[in-house]
């Protein structure tokens, strides 16, 4: 029988890879060779670098990552050794998108920022960034500068460039991270673009944490010239508070942490590794499991509640930073553990909207993705 290494944080494993194999549960973040040497095939999340160090000499060929991003994975040295690939591109791209609109909202609450006269930078507009354009037109955006340069490159109209950035008050990255080609990512939010912005803008980075650079960003924040709301962080685990202390929001890397966003990667990837097998797939309904919530009329008094109740960053927040007091040791272990141990949450369609409310909220809900 094949053997099979999945992640622990990996959910459904029993539903569709042990179907047709031995499952074992590895910790990712702590993945050593020794444990997979026997392995058929490992399925990782973003946590795990794959590359020579960790599966030369192994018996692993395919790997799937149940993310959409695969920069942990050394992809030109799995095509040299055969080594099939697989990754879950927009499995979670509802939920980043949801807990991004969130992370937005929660932000301008506490730095007094109104969206709906904002103008809105969105630097990228694939899988999530596209939702994000939507949601927040939805909520009551208006003045948008959209900027994707592959989009711009192959013709799409009314793109702003990244230096046009410079006339929006919040701004949002949703790109992958590029540290060579015609248009690299790495540290691409530097001293130059942040001092670009107007004094008291807002910065969200649901991305990935090393598209800012981070002397750069704590410069400016330091000096009082803006705000900035992140999910994910230049170095992580992240280990210290100099970073955190000086930020609006701050959440542990969990923007794409749904239940359902993990459902669908885990999906994704099965069906990626039945084909690679030639074998056909044997799913038991994973996602029919997930139970519904109910929103209440508290809740559901405005699309800003409902949002924050369905995408709790404010306890996110309250965690994090109480997680990472000036004296905290051992930060990178207990920033994993609250990934790991991060509370079930649905994606705004896993939310009943009440029946008795008012048709426009109703809609209003209905349009943003509440059931």
């Amino acid at each position: 029988m094949m053997k099979i290494a999945v992640d622990e944080n990996i959910p459904g494993a029993s539903e569709t890879f042990s179907l047709h194999a031995e499952v074992t549960h590895v910790n990712g973040r702590l993945l050593r060779k020794a444990e997979i040497r026997d392995m058929d095939a490992l399925i990782v999340r973003s946590v795990t670098t794959v590359n020579a160090d960790l599966l030369k000499d192994t018996a692993v060929r395919f790997v799937g990552s149940a993310t959409i991003g695969v920069d942990h994975l050394d992809i030109p040295w799995l095509d040299q050794q055969g080594i099939r690939w697989a990754s879950a591109p927009g499995c979670n791209a509802n939920a980043a998108a949801q807990y991004t609109l969130a992370m937005i909202l929660f932000a301008c609450r506490r730095t007094g920022i109104e969206l709906a006269s904002s103008r809105i930078g969105i630097v990228g507009l694939g899988n999530v960034g596209s939702r994000v354009w939507r949601l927040l037109t939805e909520i009551g955006a208006k003045e948008f500068n959209l900027c994707d340069p592959p989009l711009a490159e192959r013709g799409v109209p009314g793109l702003s460039t990244f230096p046009q950035l410079s006339s929006c008050n919040v701004v949002t990255f949703h790109v992958p991270l590029n540290a060579t080609g015609a248009h690299p990512t790495l540290g691409m939010v530097d001293g130059r673009f942040l001092d670009s912005l107007p004094k008291g803008a807002l910065l969200v980075n649901t991305s990935r944490g090393k598209v800012v650079e981070p002397q750069a960003l704590q410069r400016w924040l330091a000096a009082g010239q803006g705000f900035a709301a992140l999910d994910v962080y230049p170095h992580e685990p992240v280990e210290e508070n100099s970073l955190i202390r000086l930020l609006s929001v701050t959440t542990p890397h969990v923007a794409g942490y749904s239940l359902d966003g993990k459902w669908n990667g885990t999906l994704m990837i099965y069906r990626q590794f039945c084909d690679w097998l030639g074998i056909e797939e044997r799913i038991v309904s994973p996602l029919s499991r997930l139970d519904e919530h109910q929103l209440t009329l508290r809740q559901a008094n405005s699309a800003e509640a409902a949002v924050l109740s369905a995408c709790p960053v404010a306890r996110d927040d309250r965690n994090m930073r109480e997680t990472f007091r000036p004296a905290v040791e051992k930060g990178a272990r207990l920033f994993d553990k609250l990934r790991s141990n991060y509370p079930a949450r649905r994606d705004f369609a896993g939310w009943r909207v009440p029946e008795n409310l008012p048709e426009s909220q109703a809609n209003t809900l209905r349009a943003l993705g509440f059931h």
